[in-house]
């Protein structure tokens, strides 16, 4: 039995930051929903089942941050203008995640 997005939002429970939480999708078009595991690791899952193991939210964090920061350097840093969660939904309108970490792709707002 699947769980569904709803279930697993509720599963990992108020604590924690997930900035990517509306903006992180499936190559499927769904959307992933913050998780985290027994070992109380924070996650991203989707119920699509696309992937066989969620994502892991420091990791996918890390590289998007280095994306926008590419992009748009000042933003999202200490000593700029947008805190780093407004500095993505300013840049991007998605992302959306293939079958690896690796395999990004970010859809910039236009």
């Amino acid at each position: 039995m699947r769980a569904t997005n709803d279930e697993i939002t509720r599963r990992a429970g108020s604590t924690g930051s997930y900035p990517l939480c509306g903006l992180l999708f499936c190559r499927c078009g769904a959307r992933f929903c913050r998780s985290s595991s027994p070992a109380s690791k924070r996650e991203y899952r989707s119920v699509c089942g696309c992937r066989l193991r969620p994502l892991d939210a420091d990791n996918i964090e890390r590289l998007v941050r280095a994306e926008a920061a590419s992009r748009a350097p000042g933003k999202g840093t200490p000593g700029g203008s947008m805190k780093p969660p407004e500095a993505l939904f300013h840049l991007y309108s998605r992302i959306e995640v293939g079958g690896t970490v690796d395999d990004v792709r970010f859809v910039r707002r236009v």
